[in-house]
């Protein structure tokens, strides 16, 4: 009767032990998971079938849905135009090494014929890890320092001497070099150009309506649609001048450009450049005329521009006003509200009207609203996620989604 009470305890003992590190296997897997930020996802990879199946074109449709999963998870950290503008980095230091933030993974479905064979693949991405990535290879968390620019500028050369334009109503198909001169060499300083895909990004798609070719008024209208912060305007013009070097001939360009604040509204400054080439061929002449005023006028541009941002938009404190809504507002607020006061440059958070659905937040910044929108997507919540979306000079909107 002993033995077998002993016996009995024995298993009892043994059977705590395994219950207590189910326990603490599980809890601690738990603890993982919530330090890590899983985000969950579903994915889809597809490889074509050549000639019969392998397990390695099963392999690389697996791969393929990781990345793809690593990607959607990039996706609700990045806007849209950081995804853009960081993607060179983003490809050669994130994705290519996707498989570093996938924690685990399982395929829940499977497609398979003749010509194809499709995984779908249900992934968790470690978000912890891959903010810190993004931070570091400088794809995230900075503050942008240059603003977005739309370049309008209209152009006149010889032999034609036609004044030729792309925002008109009947778009004129030109090769713009000194406007091409100064979008790519503020492209290469950092500057966020807008409108670059001209043939794609006409007024009339905006419903804004140039009354004529200098129609400041329709410019800034297009600059807002467009979510660009500076907007230049003016006319590049090249011809062949009297005087000669020898039997070389002098081509001269002249540039005069308005740069203008889209925000308010207020000119920034009017630049003007002539420059001086010479050659024998009248074509390549007036053509290198346009781009060496290009890129002069683009120099100009860049120091009155960092100067007037730095001194007007970076450093400047300013409130902006947040619209806060989506489900169980009202607590998550209370989270919202601790992470805001977290984000170093602001200074103030005060609530200006609280409904039943909705709350409207005023937030004293040092920067703009776009700076604090990005600041805010690096922050990650237990609960909840956030989409911000409606972005302008100093207000955007706020919803709450469950996770």
């Amino acid at each position: 009767m002993v033995k077998k009470l002993m016996v009995y305890t024995q298993k009892i003992s043994i059977l705590f032990v395994l219950a207590a590190s189910l326990i603490l296997l599980i809890n601690s897997d738990g603890e993982s998971s919530q330090n890590q930020k899983i985000f969950t996802t579903v994915a889809t990879g597809t490889q074509k079938i050549t000639k019969r199946f392998s397990s390695k074109i099963k392999r690389d449709a697996v791969s393929m849905a990781l990345k793809y999963s690593v990607e959607r998870a990039v996706a609700r950290i990045l806007s849209p135009d950081l995804f853009t503008s960081g993607f060179r980095a983003l490809d050669s230091r994130v994705l290519t090494n996707y498989s570093k933030y996938i924690v685990d993974y399982i395929v829940v479905a499977e497609v398979h014929n003749e010509k194809k064979y499709v995984a779908a693949v249900k992934a968790r991405v470690n978000m912890a890890l891959l903010k810190k990535h993004l931070k570091k290879y400088g794809i995230a968390g900075k503050k942008r320092k240059k603003p977005s620019v739309l370049v309008l500028i209209s152009e006149k050369s010889q032999p034609d001497n036609l004044l030729k334009y792309w925002w008109s109503s009947i778009p004129m198909l030109y090769d713009s070099y000194a406007a091409d001169a100064v979008i790519q060499s503020m492209a290469e300083d950092e500057f966020v150009m807008r409108g670059v895909d001209t043939a794609n990004t006409q007024p009339e798609k905006y419903g804004v309506v140039f009354n004529s070719v200098y129609d400041r008024s329709a410019a800034l209208r297009f600059g807002r649609e467009l979510k660009a912060d500076i907007v230049i305007i003016g006319r590049a013009e090249s011809f062949e001048a009297m005087n000669r070097m020898g039997e070389e001939k002098i081509y001269e360009a002249d540039i005069t450009l308005d740069i203008f604040n889209v925000s308010t509204k207020r000119k920034i400054k009017t630049i003007g450049i002539k420059t001086t080439v010479k050659g024998m061929d009248a074509e390549e002449g007036n053509i290198s005329a346009l781009k060496k005023a290009g890129l002069l006028a683009a120099q100009e541009i860049t120091a009155v521009t960092d100067r007037y941002w730095a001194e007007n938009v970076l450093k400047k404190v300013q409130r902006i006003e947040t619209i806060i809504k989506g489900e169980n507002y009202l607590s998550n607020f209370i989270m919202l509200r601790k992470a805001l006061n977290d984000i170093s440059d602001v200074k103030s958070v005060k609530t200006k009207e609280l409904g039943a659905d909705q709350a409207i937040v005023s937030i004293l910044f040092k920067g703009n609203a776009e700076q604090l929108a990005q600041a805010l997507l690096l922050k990650t919540f237990e609960s909840f996620g956030i989409e911000i979306y409606n972005v302008k000079e100093r207000s955007f909107t706020i919803k709450f989604v469950s996770r």
